[in-house]
Formats: C-alpha cells, structure tokens, sequence
C-alpha cells in the first residue's frame, strides 16, 4: 500500500521490519523484490537532487534529525566516511543498523 501510495522510504522501512517478522524465510523472495522496486523508485525520484537538497530534504523528517543530532551516531558516520566498511560492524548492534537503515533511506548515506 505504501509503494502504491509512493511513500517509498516508508515502505522499505515496513519491509525491513517485515524481514524480522518472517523467521520462516518463506517470504525472503517477496520482500526483497519489494525493497529493491522502492529503492529504484527512490534512485528515480532523488535522481535531480544536489546533496545540500538531499540533507535539507531528509532533515524534515523528525526521526531523521534525532539521528543527526545524536553524539553516538555523528561519530559513527565520521568513522565511516574514513572506512566505509567499518558500517558493518556497527550494523551488528540492532539499535544503530535500524537509525542507519534509516539514514539510507532518507539518502543520508549512499549506497552502490
């Protein structure tokens, strides 16, 4: 419905939540198809935008300004403008892998 009502960041946001609710894995193949259709559709939509548009854009989101401001996390993503990889490690902690899902949505943080 999300999609349908193109509010992609939202409905990635519900189809990452759906993968932790699917322990089955029976729909692994359903939700990624979907999170791969909203991050096209995102790509799609962004395309135009300078990052200075994408950082005022994403900053409007009450959620995504938490973040931002959070000490913890302005840190991490210094680190990890250093060592990109170093994001995996910080991905294994439940709490910061969801506000950086968030931040790549948003289109805080790039992804290839």
């Amino acid at each position: 419905i999300l999609f349908s009502m193109r509010e992609y960041t939202k409905a990635m946001e519900a189809a990452q939540e759906a993968t932790d609710f699917d322990e089955d894995k029976k729909h692994t193949a359903e939700i990624e198809s979907l999170m791969q259709k909203c991050a096209a559709a995102l790509y799609t939509e962004r395309s135009q935008e300078t990052e200075e548009q994408a950082l005022a854009r994403a900053m409007k989101d009450p959620e995504v300004a938490q973040i931002m401001s959070d000490p913890i996390m302005q840190s991490i993503l210094q680190q990890a403008q250093q060592d990109p990889a170093s994001l995996a490690d910080h991905m294994k902690s439940p709490m910061i892998a969801q506000k950086i899902r968030k931040l790549v949505a948003a289109g805080i943080i790039k992804t290839r």
